[in-house]
């Protein structure tokens, strides 16, 4: 069927060449959509230069081969291309400094190399072949197209001496030769049907095995597809929570803003320092309200932003790019990964960014009005906080804990961090046992358990919903509020209390393997993390958990 489908096109191909070729002879032209025009070869897009920017463009057209012969197919390809220029001249008129003549060339030549590349992968990618009936269809409709071309010349020969294009033989070797090949082609149903092999000419066919080929290695695929097959095998490994992967296709959608929806292949070391030079002039939140709505990015940074994106989110940028490229590269669709090692050096090693709260901080969050007279409207607000710094758990960890989840494993009372049902961990290290620091046991946490199952709960934060972001979104956008109220400075936030608890532990010098253990994150000896077997809840305890003892008087905390 595929060698029968191409003896149809070829042949459309081949008789929109007799025309042409037969028309440009008889001197006649035939008119063509704007953008672009016959050749004997095929159709030229052509777009001339705005008069304003001829001499910053360095030229006064652009011209290329649309590389096809067929007029809806070329008019598809000419539109894209004239949209996407027209853009283009626009963004230069309005910061023209950011535009040298080779970057405009160049813009212009990748693009025009993209849709002629793309075009041609997706018409074969998507594209079903046909049975004989479909294809006689299409080659039918290519067949009117060249019959009204031929009423067009017949329209248009009124200036001219019938009598001599007659003799001269021209219309009548036309229309010969259109008789031809339309007989021709009424001809192949009936040779499929009794189960001929029609011939092809080799280099179809081969055209269609290079091209099948490169699909298969990941050549001409743009951006896009390679970030949908990236998401759809994240997505399977049930690795991103929802909160990360709209982290994610915000921060797609940004990358294509900036540099455009590319082949993959194309996004070098060059157009990653580009953009990363692109983001540092880009205020934050860009993809967020309607600020910047409808405006270019050469018009967004020609605003100069007062507050522009800060280097640890470029950096979260670049390594989320660098995670879909690394992908790209495991499965053929690029070389190299053009982001490796583009992160900006940091000026304070990662310990010295942390925020950490101080003794004076924990006396003021948890000497509160709220904390001493128990005044909290929600057990969370009560509860999480105080997890939180003396168990090290992140956020999310916290707030989706089921009753299940706070139980005995060998005599001690443990959090038992698991991603069962709908839970959602951060990573495969998170999954932990962690013993339950005696203050918090002092406190009544155990009772309050209980309190819950007799009330038929599963949940130890009941009152929190499941949103985008998971179930901590309430407790962190309380907590922010709550926490300027206690007259905390600085950028401390929820986490901070698991800074907190690890820096402590530190301070007490317990082990670092211990410390991994308890905080989730993975050990990175290979040796200690495949072959080292955990520690009991009992020796995390022991050595670890009951060695916290900060500055606040607990035996005052009311509920």
């Amino acid at each position: 069927m595929i060698s029968e489908h191409w003896n149809l096109s070829l042949s459309t191909h081949i008789i929109h060449t007799i025309m042409n070729e037969e028309v440009i002879k008889m001197g006649f032209s035939v008119s063509s959509p704007t953008y672009m025009y016959q050749s004997p070869s095929g159709y030229i897009f052509r777009i001339r230069i705005p008069n304003d920017l001829k001499a910053v463009v360095g030229k006064g057209e652009f011209r290329y081969s649309l590389r096809t012969g067929i007029s809806r197919i070329a008019k598809h390809r000419a539109n894209s291309i004239a949209a996407y220029l027209r853009q283009l001249f626009m963004d230069v008129r309005i910061n023209v400094a950011l535009f040298t003549k080779e970057k405009i060339q160049n813009l212009a030549k990748e693009y025009i190399c993209k849709i002629l590349a793309n075009d041609e992968c997706r018409r074969f990618q998507h594209a079903k072949i046909p049975d004989t009936k479909t294809a006689n269809k299409e080659v039918a409709s290519e067949a009117d197209e060249i019959m009204m071309q031929v009423d067009q010349l017949n329209n248009s020969m009124g200036d001219f001496d019938s009598n001599s294009l007659l003799r001269n033989g021209r219309v009548q070797d036309i229309l010969r030769k259109v008789k031809i090949f339309l007989g021709g082609v009424a001809g192949c149903n009936e040779l499929v049907e009794k189960g001929l092999n029609l011939s092809s000419p080799k280099e179809p066919r081969q055209a269609v095995q290079g091209l099948s080929g490169s699909l298969k290695s990941g050549k001409n695929s743009v951006f896009t597809t390679v970030q949908k097959s990236y998401i759809l095998e994240v997505e399977k490994g049930s690795n991103w929570t929802e909160k990360t992967k709209a982290e994610n296709l915000s921060i797609f959608a940004l990358f294509m803003r900036v540099v455009g929806d590319l082949p993959v292949e194309q996004v070098d070391r060059k157009v990653m320092t580009e953009y990363k030079s692109t983001l540092m002039q880009l205020p934050p939140n860009l993809n967020k309200g309607s600020k910047y709505e409808g405006k270019t990015v050469a018009e967004i940074i020609g605003t100069q932003p007062e507050k522009t994106i800060t280097a640890n989110t470029i950096n979260k940028y670049i390594r989320r790019l660098s995670g879909l490229f690394n992908y790209a590269v495991r499965n053929g669709y690029m070389q190299s990964n053009p982001a490796e090692g583009l992160q900006i050096k940091r000026q304070k090693r990662a310990d010295q960014e942390r925020q950490e709260y101080t003794g004076e901080d924990l006396q003021n969050l948890f000497g509160s009005q709220e904390y001493m007279e128990g005044k909290h409207r929600h057990s969370y607000a009560y509860w999480t906080p105080l997890i939180a710094l003396y168990s090290g758990c992140r956020l999310e960890e916290i707030c989706q804990l089921h009753l299940e989840d706070i139980r005995q494993e060998q005599g001690v009372w443990v959090f038992d961090i698991n991603d069962k049902g709908e839970k959602r961990l951060k990573n495969r290290s998170s999954e932990r046992l962690i013993p339950i620091h005696p203050h918090l046991v002092e406190l009544g946490i155990l009772e309050h358990v209980n309190s819950l199952v007799d009330k038929g709960e599963g949940r130890l934060f009941p009152e929190l919903q499941k949103r985008r972001d998971g179930y901590g979104q309430t407790v962190s956008k309380w907590f922010q509020r709550y926490k300027k109220r206690c007259g905390i400075k600085g950028c401390k936030t929820f986490h901070s209390f698991r800074h907190t608890f690890i820096t402590h532990l530190k301070h007490k010098q317990v082990d670092p393997y211990m410390i991994h253990e308890i905080d989730g994150h993975a050990v990175d000896s290979e040796t200690m993390g495949r072959y080292g077997k955990r520690y009991t809840p009992a020796i995390l305890l022991e050595n670890a958990i009951s060695l916290i003892n900060y500055d606040i008087n607990v035996h005052m905390l009311t509920r």
